[in-house]
């Protein structure tokens, strides 16, 4: 249903003169409320409303040089731990975008995941996008590339297809993770997966194997665990796992935050304590490792500056293309840091 101006400005706690400002884009409010203020309309699902603004301003025709997508191509109404990691790479991401002089719309697309990309995103009105989804594809390249946008993926990377992309060093990460728990005196050491097919976490998984070997940690196939799940699916395969006679590690390796949470709750359940009997680490350094009782370490990811650091490689992507410069594909990783709480002992 439309809506007016002035029932927006009603909406959004702001006066009719202060929206009229937004809307056409002229001057006389700070940049730091114009950003706020649209970012807000976006979300209201009322945009059309600055687009409209913006081609009686321009005579007619559609401005796609200040607006870049924030497109989510992944079901996270089904993973709910992911809830807690994107919205401070999101806030990054907004704020340099404002920075650079680009509007910043976030566009779900659970549904109709990639199949109506080109459908539903169109060239005339972006100048660029960002986008996440579980894994890259043949099939995902290809509907990106038929938008004809330029655009950077989220933690999100194969090797094998040439799409260029911001993501966690998992490499050095797990690396780190693991040279900590050898250092506190850990020979003994497990990591523990939900099994997801998400691109991000099967590299971690693969960066273990890679930390151990090159670390000459031995590992056993009874320490290297795959849950098939997360929350009570995860505490209950592992509890059933651990009570079965199959003792844990001296230390456990969690592929992220949120999956610590019912290893935690398994080996207390079987009879373990953290950290006395098992010390646990984390990954992704999400808020909730200050609260777990112990509070848990973790390898803490700047969401914050990979959000940033998308724009910025968005930007120069635009650009090249305004300049019709060779498009390289580019993966630039953020390096993880070691957090250190209560959950690991030293032997």
């Amino acid at each position: 249903m439309a809506i007016k101006s002035k029932e927006l400005a009603k909406l959004l706690g702001v006066s009719t003169a202060t929206m009229s400002l937004v809307l056409n884009h002229k001057p006389g409010i700070s940049d730091e409320l114009r950003g706020s203020l649209l970012s807000r309309i976006q979300e209201m699902g009322y945009g059309y409303m600055i687009k409209e603004a913006e081609e009686a301003e321009t005579g007619g025709s559609a401005v796609s040089a200040k607006n870049i997508a924030y497109i989510i191509l992944a079901d996270h109404q089904e993973e709910g731990d992911e809830g807690a990691f994107f919205p401070p790479v999101i806030e990054g991401a907004e704020r340099e975008a404002r920075r650079l002089g680009y509007h910043f719309s976030i566009i779900h697309m659970y549904d109709e995941k990639a199949g109506r990309l080109r459908e539903s995103i169109k060239k005339e009105q972006y100048a660029g996008m960002v986008v996440y989804a579980d894994m890259m594809s043949p099939g995902l390249k290809k509907e990106l590339d038929g938008t004809d946008i330029p655009y950077v993926m989220l933690d999100c990377y194969d090797p094998d297809i040439r799409a260029s992309s911001v993501t966690v060093n998992n490499r050095q990460g797990i690396y780190t993770a693991v040279r900590y728990l050898l250092e506190k005196g850990h020979t003994e050491i497990g990591y523990v997966s939900s099994g997801t097919s998400r691109s991000s976490l099967v590299e971690r998984r693969r960066c273990f194997s890679y930390a151990c070997e090159d670390l000459e940690v031995k590992m056993c196939p009874e320490w290297n665990i795959v849950t098939n799940g997360s929350g009570l699916e995860a505490q209950a395969y592992l509890e059933g796992l651990w009570k079965s006679g199959v003792k844990p590690p001296t230390a456990l390796l969690v592929e992220n935050d949120m999956l610590a949470i019912p290893v935690y709750r398994a080996l207390k359940r079987a009879g373990y304590t953290v950290p006395d009997d098992v010390s646990v680490i984390g990954f992704d350094g999400r808020s909730i490792c200050s609260i777990m009782e112990p509070t848990l370490t973790t390898m803490r990811v700047p969401r914050r500056l990979l959000g940033r650091t998308l724009i910025m490689l968005l930007n120069g992507k635009i650009d090249m293309r305004s300049r019709s410069m060779e498009d390289v594909p580019i993966r630039l990783e953020m390096n993880a840091e070691l957090v250190e709480m209560a959950s690991v002992r030293k032997l």
